[in-house]
């Protein structure tokens, strides 16, 4: 404790003096934003007389500690700071080149004529089946599921294992992915419809499958994605609002790595954090 105490008494001794202002004003508008952010942080409609001061003498700390952090030299060296300060300059760019604004209707249908080739509805397969917890289960019905489906021509018979979900599926091969594996929608969509397959496994067990019919898939219609458009015209803006930003800027630099002048900056594809994300974030 000695130590620290000398150690930071030399830091306050030999640290500058402020050569700025040291006038520190706090505007009204910035108190109201910061009562406002409060009272909706602790849900209530307005802050107490105590919770406002609060507030305020809080803010003043911030300021407070904020100037000496710089007149102590604090934010250099520091990869924290570094961090802080790269995301805000990220999110200037973005602002600053127009990326932060919301789209118009006419902007996100040209976005999606440009784009028109990345657009579309999967192929989707109507598919039955039956289930069976083991392979040698499944083997052994087999052939009664198939009699049992020819009586009745598209209905999934009532036959092997209790299964909680639905033995008729009108799926993609990604909806089928999600739900049983990779394996088995790989399994079903490599079928031929109109037969009974042999024992497919899944992430529950194992299955008779049969492929009544498949709906080919097409080019989506804007409303059919809009969202989806939406989300990544607002990705795009963003990266392209850095890029320009970051050509600019790397402009008036002259980059060395290991004493080679660096020519040109491919920007990396990377958005900025934002205190309050977007749908994109």
């Amino acid at each position: 404790m000695i130590h620290f105490a000398v150690l930071g008494a030399a830091i306050f001794a030999i640290a500058p003096r402020p050569t700025d202002d040291t006038r520190i004003a706090l505007a009204g508008d910035y108190l109201g934003a910061l009562h406002a952010a409060q009272a909706r942080k602790l849900g209530v409609a307005q802050l107490s007389d105590e919770q406002t001061a609060q507030v305020d003498r809080r803010a003043v700390e911030d300021e407070v500690l904020y100037r000496e952090a710089l007149r102590l030299g604090l934010d250099r060296d520091d990869a924290v700071a570094r961090r802080h300060l790269v995301q805000k300059m990220l999110v200037l760019a973005e602002d600053l080149g127009g990326a932060s604004r919301e789209p118009t209707h006419a902007e996100l249908e040209a976005y999606f004529a440009k784009t028109r080739e990345r657009w579309h509805v999967a192929e989707r397969m109507h598919v039955i089946h039956v289930f069976a917890t083991r392979r040698e289960r499944a083997l052994a019905i087999g052939d009664d599921v198939r009699d049992a489906e020819a009586r009745e021509p598209g209905v999934p018979p009532p036959l092997g294992d209790a299964f909680p979900r639905s033995r008729e599926l009108r799926a993609s091969r990604d909806d089928l992915a999600a739900t049983y594996g990779a394996e088995f929608a790989d399994a079903v969509t490599a079928l031929a419809p109109g037969a009974w397959s042999s024992p497919i496994p899944s992430r529950f067990g194992w299955h008779l499958v049969k492929v009544i019919d498949r709906d080919a898939g097409r080019f989506a219609t804007f409303d059919e994605v809009a969202d989806k458009v939406r989300l990544e015209c607002a990705i795009e803006r963003r990266h392209a609002a850095t890029a320009n930003y970051l050509d600019h800027a790397f402009a008036r630099y002259r980059i060395e790595i290991d004493g080679r002048v660096m020519r040109e900056l491919i920007p990396t594809e990377r958005l900025a954090l934002r205190s309050e994300p977007s749908a994109e974030d």
